[in-house]
């Protein structure tokens, strides 16, 4: 074998190796590098290889909390696997999934993967973890016997670590906590804590801990004195470990918060000063921040105005660090996404060149056949035209059809930079309350955007939901620029039109008309129907679209709207490959003022 091919087969490996390395550190180089694992042109495809590519892909996607992403990988890289002749499914895939199913409450199908994986697994920290889960999987069922003897039966049968025991004992003292067992739940609680490693502080076994404290103190009646008493000594136990000072930090400020509902301020103020001693390099600067704030106003209530204002810089000071670790992630996850989005793209290019190339052999065979039947060479040039005639028109939709389902893709990233606008500015102004307001609208909007991607047609109703949400996330950043109604006037319909319809005529209403309007505008978009028709009417009385093209820069001119560019194309595709007739007319409002509005009417047949 030459040293050329050892290479080719080697560097898939190497690729994956270096990816995972950059998971955690950095999670777009490293799905670029698991791209070009997932895309190599081999003579014989790596299933292997690519399998393991999708499980990574999944493995990040979780790390930044997108579980829906993650377990579609997941589902991905059993089905890569299984492609291979023979192949079998590593028993770590099983777990992945298992657990995400098992976040969405779906037990059955949890178990059921928790079991396969036990059966397959030939590691025994893999292993471990699912019979955990099996114990997990019985606490959701609300079988907390059924749970204890689980966690008894993996502390007898298998060397735990100490995140093992952490684990197991969080979900020991959770089952304590539904039997109203608090002592039992308590000294379970405090275990968990005391064996948290300090490579954990921020995985998922912390997590489990925080649902240990929660189920204690709502499930066994404890009263104000024994929950001070149980935080407390969380607070001490947690201090002990220098890598879980955001967990102490927590434990500190509530207890806190506790002597200050009862006027009680030098204590408030001793354990404030417990949260200060335990804040380290490694210390988020979002729990620095709340030390701070907590600090300043006990020194402002004590009249100790010196160090209340020197407070008031560390918190200033820890909170425009939380503002650009915030920001920095926000930009990492919108980074990854449209990565995600790159390689969806790329498969179904990769799924039509594959076709082509069927089609282009067949062709090429066909042609050898009818070099070897002279005698019929005019009936098989015939059969052949025809044939190939059929070929190009069906190609041709299907190349419309990838443009159109290519249009539609672009309109996310357009209007997700448009949205981040908003985020942007929230984030400037430090308003930490309303751009965390904002972002959960935010996501749920963003869900919304991706599912219905994937879609030529939507439901009428997911696409009103989808403006409404829309709309109250642009009035909120502009709420003092215009106010708007939304009006469904229809009746009950059943009826199917193309995603992402409505909106950029929104957007455009909101930011070229309203939003350079000197005093508060309005905004309105009303739905009615006929007897054969769905109207859609998007007014505003902003001002106009001639006012407008004059208020936009050089570079602004230059720029053609991307947004009213793709609908008009989607609509024309859409009309010609569905023989639909919707149509769109824009007019101005007001022709005879200065500030003439502009009226959108978009028709849509039933």
């Amino acid at each position: 074998m030459s040293k050329s091919s050892k290479r080719s087969e080697s560097q898939p490996a190497q690729l994956l190796e270096r990816a995972r390395k950059l998971k955690d550190k950095s999670p777009n180089e490293a799905i670029a590098l698991l791209e070009q694992v997932i895309f190599q042109k081999t003579k014989k495809p790596d299933y292997q290889n690519q399998g393991a590519a999708y499980l990574l892909l999944g493995d990040i996607y979780q790390s930044i909390d997108q579980p829906d992403l993650a377990l579609k990988r997941y589902l991905d890289a059993e089905k890569i696997y299984l492609k291979e002749k023979g192949g079998t499914v590593p028993a770590v895939v099983f777990q992945r999934q298992a657990t995400l199913f098992l976040a969405n409450n779906n037990t059955v199908r949890a178990e059921s993967l928790f079991n396969i994986c036990i059966e397959k697994s030939q590691e025994q920290t893999l292993t471990i973890s699912c019979q955990e889960g099996l114990a997990a999987v019985a606490f959701a069922k609300g079988q907390n016997q059924e749970s204890l003897e689980q966690l008894d039966y993996v502390q007898q049968n298998y060397p735990l670590d100490s995140t093992s025991v952490a684990r197991v004992e969080a979900l020991r003292s959770q089952n304590y906590s539904k039997q109203r067992k608090p002592a039992e739940a308590q000294e379970s609680y405090y275990n968990s804590i005391k064996n948290l490693p300090e490579q954990e502080q921020s995985s998922n076994t912390l997590s489990e801990v925080k649902k240990a404290k929660t189920e204690l103190l709502d499930n066994n009646n404890v009263t104000p004195a024994l929950e001070l008493e149980i935080k407390e000594k969380a607070a001490d136990i947690s201090s002990q470990n220098k890598e879980l000072s955001d967990l102490a930090i927590a434990e500190n400020l509530e207890i806190s918060d506790t002597y200050l509902s009862n006027n009680e301020i030098e204590k408030a103020a001793d354990f404030v000063n417990k949260s200060k001693a335990v804040i380290g390099d490694k210390t988020p600067p979002s729990a620095k921040a709340e030390v701070f704030k907590k600090s300043f106003e006990i020194n402002r209530t004590r009249g100790a105005m010196d160090a209340a204002l020197q407070d008031l810089d560390q918190y200033i000071s820890s909170k425009e660090d939380d503002i650009l670790e915030l920001e920095k992630t926000l930009q990492e996850k919108i980074e990854i996404v449209k990565r995600q989005q790159n390689i969806d793209l790329a498969l179904k290019d990769q799924d039509i060149e594959q076709k082509d190339d069927a089609l282009l052999a067949s062709q090429l065979r066909g042609q050898k056949m009818l070099s070897g039947f002279l005698g019929v060479l005019l009936l098989g040039a015939l059969v052949f035209f025809y044939f190939l005639n059929k070929s190009v028109k069906a190609k041709r939709r299907a190349n419309q059809l990838l443009l159109l389902k290519s249009l539609r893709t672009q309109m996310n990233p357009h209007f997700i930079f448009n949205a981040l606008n908003s985020v942007n500015n929230f984030i400037a102004k430090n308003d930490e309350k309303a751009a965390n307001k904002f972002l959960s609208d935010f996501s749920k909007l963003m869900r919304k955007v991706l599912d219905y991607s994937q879609k030529d047609f939507i439901q009428l109703e997911e696409e009103i939901e989808l403006n409404q949400l829309y709309l109250k996330l642009e009035h909120f950043r502009f709420r003092d620029k215009f106010d708007y109604q939304f009006e469904n006037k229809l009746d009950d319909l059943d009826l199917e039109i193309p995603p992402m319809l409505i909106q950029p005529f929104i957007e455009n209403a909101v930011w070229h008309g309203l939003r350079y309007k000197e005093g508060h505008g309005n905004l309105s978009v009303e739905l009615t129907n006929t007897q054969t028709h769905l109207l859609v009417k998007v007014a505003d009385d902003g001002i106009g679209r001639k006012k407008s093209l004059e208020l936009k820069t050089k570079n602004q001119k230059k720029y053609k709207s991307t947004g009213l560019a793709n609908i008009s194309r989607r609509i024309a595709l859409i009309n010609e490959l569905y023989h639909k007739g919707y149509e769109i007319k824009v007019t101005d409002g007001q022709p005879a003022a200065d500030e003439t509005g502009t009226i959108v009417t978009i028709k849509i047949p039933l």
